[in-house]
């Protein structure tokens, strides 16, 4: 079985390690990363010619996110619209400290340089709460009690797909599909559809294991699922996991993670015709493989 063991990235965000979540890539050796700690921005990181250092890392302001408008940063996923670029960005929706909120869906126009437009989606949270009851209870906890926790996202033809690190249950991982406007002219909550759960069963039934993130093949209904424990004291190991929509079961991949490692983000791209598995890390560093 391949260890995943991480490369340290080659800078800071400032003086601490980059928190890096979510991961989308946006040019042929160009990838862009969330910072849970840090929602003013994207990161994005370029790549030697051969995709296995990083040689600079850029922060990208977001242009128009207001204080409060993005909390906890976890999920990123790419949507190309008649040649436009978008990037969204999902909080992790949960609630932290008792009180505090973490909301935010934001709207993210791509382009090469400078900051980016930016445009959040007032109210995402109370939306979906609404309209999924099973979800409702477990918006009023916090992750670690059972709580809801949101910390991947895909695009999945015309829907973003968000996957739960809790709740969890045993054997079982859930995520939800939203339809999704992404290229309209506003960007608010009509611009979404009815959302649905989707249960996928795990090859270990007696495993509790949370999604960390998703990543999806344009197209092909096939998707990559990182998976880790659903809860800070739990004690599953990380894990990568694949899918397809017209089934309900998951396949793990031989792949382990060395002890040091806190995957967080996963994309899937092709280099020279060979298709590769880019993964960061919450610690401040990356694999590719």
């Amino acid at each position: 079985m391949a260890k995943v063991r991480p490369t340290p990235f080659p800078e800071r965000n400032g003086k601490v390690p980059f928190n890096a979540s979510g991961v989308a890539q946006v040019g042929s050796r160009r990838f862009v990363f969330v910072d849970n700690k840090d929602p003013t921005a994207l990161f994005e990181m370029t790549f030697d010619p051969g995709v296995v250092a990083v040689e600079r890392i850029h922060r990208r302001p977001l242009a128009g996110v207001g204080r409060g408008q993005l909390r906890d940063p976890e999920g990123l996923t790419r949507v190309d619209v008649r040649g436009e670029v978008f990037l969204v960005v999902a909080s992790s929706l949960c609630v932290a400290d008792g009180n505090r909120i973490c909301d935010g869906l934001v709207r993210v126009r791509y382009a090469p340089g400078g900051a980016l437009p930016a445009e959040p989606m007032d109210g995402f949270r109370d939306w979906l709460l609404a309209r999924e009851p099973a979800l409702a209870a477990a918006g009023r906890r916090e992750p670690d009690a059972g709580g809801l926790n949101v910390e991947g996202l895909a695009w999945d033809r015309n829907a973003l797909l968000f996957g739960l690190r809790g709740p969890a249950e045993p054997g079982c991982v859930t995520l939800v599909r939203v339809p999704a406007d992404v290229g309209g002219t506003r960007w608010t909550t009509a611009s979404l559809g009815h959302p649905e759960l989707i249960r996928v069963r795990l090859p270990e039934p007696g495993v509790t294991r949370g999604i960390r993130d998703v990543s999806g093949a344009a197209g092909t209904g096939d998707f990559l699922l990182l998976l880790g424990r659903s809860t800070s004291h739990g004690d599953a190991p990380f894990r990568l996991g694949t899918w397809n929509r017209a089934g309900d079961r998951a396949a793990l991949l031989d792949v382990a993670f060395h002890r040091t490692a806190k995957p967080e983000g996963v994309t899937t791209f092709s280099i020279g015709g060979e298709q590769r598995i880019l993964i960061v890390d919450d610690a401040g560093g990356y694999a590719v493989l």
